[in-house]
């Protein structure tokens, strides 16, 4: 029950002094900074956020995350926490695609907005598309990587499968012609729960290889979120699942269930 105020305790401080004389001013004027810069500073304070809330990151596969051109990761999608191991992993301008009413949460939003996050209205198709055009624009000037979670919606239950990719949101990256690199997570339905019940919280996330454009030219959008969809779906099944079960079996053997669902 102390989880939440211990965290507080430890990082609000400086999530504080953060928010007032960096965030608020990015947030203002978000085009006078570079992102790159603004993602180093997130970087940084997300990864003691992380520390905070008592999160085991365990990385696989970071050495496929391009680091000479900008790329499109496309990942499974549990939980409000999602974003925090990407953006406090991967080196160098970062942003998302998110949707629109994090962009009127207090302290989210402004971050948000100060690392230039595209915010897409999920029942407007009309404004979704122009934010679509926006991310291929922004990908094709080679500068900045884009995350985005394809099945538009949290799988709040860990032992479902990855829901379908929408496939619309291939169409930035294979237009533009940059690596696209799925990434599999799992573990961070646990961390933002109302009652936590564990002492430790682990968060499994595997970088697959990239697929670039000389192995998709020939696809459609239908068939890239297809095969991206089965790719992490294996990771998840064969890799991230079994070993999540091992360190959480280890950690709390007598509370922990593998087939434990999560309830909000």
């Amino acid at each position: 029950m102390f989880h939440y105020p211990k965290a507080a305790l430890r990082v609000g401080p400086r999530a504080l002094v953060t928010y007032l004389f960096m965030i608020k001013k990015w947030a203002k004027h978000p085009e006078r900074y570079p992102l790159e810069l603004k993602s180093s500073k997130i970087r940084v304070l997300f990864k003691k956020i992380s520390d905070a809330l008592q999160v085991d990151l365990h990385c696989f596969g970071l050495e496929n995350i391009p680091t000479d051109e900008n790329f499109y990761i496309v990942s499974n999608h549990l939980s409000g926490f999602d974003t925090f191991p990407f953006l406090s992993l991967v080196n160098g301008p970062l942003t998302l695609v998110g949707k629109m009413e994090i962009m009127k949460m207090p302290f989210v939003g402004p971050t948000m907005k100060a690392i230039e996050v595209e915010p897409i209205q999920r029942e407007d198709l009309r404004q979704t598309f122009k934010a679509m055009q926006a991310v291929e624009e922004d990908l094709k000037k080679g500068e900045t990587s884009w995350l985005i979670f394809p099945e538009g919606t949290r799988i709040r239950d860990q032992m479902l499968p990855v829901a379908p990719f929408h496939h619309g949101t291939f169409r930035p990256a294979m237009r533009a012609g940059v690596a696209i690199l799925p990434a599999a997570l799992f573990g961070t339905f646990r961390v933002l729960r109302t009652r936590p019940q564990f002492k430790r919280y682990p968060v499994l996330i595997t970088f697959l290889k990239p697929i670039r454009v000389a192995q998709y030219e020939h696809l459609t959008t239908a068939e890239m979120a297809a095969l991206t969809r089965e790719l992490i779906q294996k990771e998840i099944t064969y890799h991230l699942r079994p070993l999540d079960h091992e360190i959480m079996k280890k950690n709390r053997e007598k509370k922990y269930r593998f087939d434990l669902i999560i309830t909000h």
